[in-house]
């Protein structure tokens, strides 16, 4: 039996004010899952994600079931039991404060964060695990699906950004994907059938595309578990926010361009 390791996702945002971090997007849940498999893998231990339960149970502020089952999707994706989630009944505490309730159930928690981009957030603080040295690398997932046709050349694409301030315009997309050889396939919502509803199969035809291109985004976050980061593509308006990942998906190799 192998000693189980615990993370804590912040209750609190580290971006803005005294607000709580809720795991919005796609992106946010897929990249959290990311941390945990990479820091379980190098010190060869299962690791547990413990959740708020403004993470877990709530979306757009109202009860919904919708993160519990992205949350279940997403970790399909990864090898048996190397990651968990667990969700506890509070939300909206100081970091102090959920660490304390965690304690008081016995649970051994760490709260993260990261030094190649700390200048970035007022909020962030220098606790617990430094995450950024675990996702120098990626992991190059073998998908958990195999059924699909696929051709011989392609690469996968998102534009459909949540953020408008990302967002391209259909001229400019078409040249972009002209740029590239092979078919292009678009992944989740502009994507057809599997490749729109179905998280194990966008990764599948990830792991065979030659790149997979297009926004920062919740794509991106999926491409990061099956591609290199120099074969993940980003590209950009003018005047648009670089989140964290952005910033250092293009520091460990990502092309970045903007449009």
């Amino acid at each position: 039996e192998k000693p189980l390791k615990h993370i804590a996702l912040r209750s609190k945002s580290v971006r803005s004010g005294d607000r709580p971090y809720t795991t919005p997007g796609l992106g946010d849940r897929c990249h959290s899952l990311l941390l945990a498999y990479q820091y379980g893998k190098a010190h060869n231990s299962p690791v547990t994600i413990h959740l708020t339960d403004d993470k877990w149970s709530v979306a757009g502020g109202v009860k919904s079931s919708k993160k519990k089952k992205s949350w279940f999707e997403l970790l399909s994706l990864f090898p048996h039991d190397t990651v968990y989630v667990e969700p506890h009944p509070v939300e909206n505490l100081s970091e102090v404060d959920w660490i304390k309730y965690l304690k008081s159930k016995g649970i051994d928690a760490y709260i993260y964060h990261y030094a190649d981009t700390i200048h970035m957030h007022p909020n962030e603080t220098r606790v617990g695990i430094e995450m950024s040295q675990y996702v120098k690398e990626l992991p190059l997932l073998k998908p958990t699906v195999s059924n699909g046709w696929f051709p011989d050349e392609f690469i996968t694409a998102q534009w459909d950004s949540t953020d408008p301030r990302r967002r391209l315009s259909k001229k400019v997309i078409r040249e972009i994907e002209e740029s590239y050889s092979g078919v292009v396939l678009r992944v989740g919502g502009e994507g057809q059938g599997l490749l729109k509803d179905s998280i194990p199969h966008i990764g599948l035809a990830m792991s065979l595309a030659t790149h997979h291109i297009g926004s920062d985004s919740g794509m991106m976050h999926i491409a990061q578990l099956y591609k290199k980061y120099e074969d993940i593509h980003i590209y950009d308006t003018q005047d648009s926010y670089r989140s964290h990942h952005l910033v250092r998906a293009i520091n460990n190799g990502s092309k970045y361009y903007k449009v």
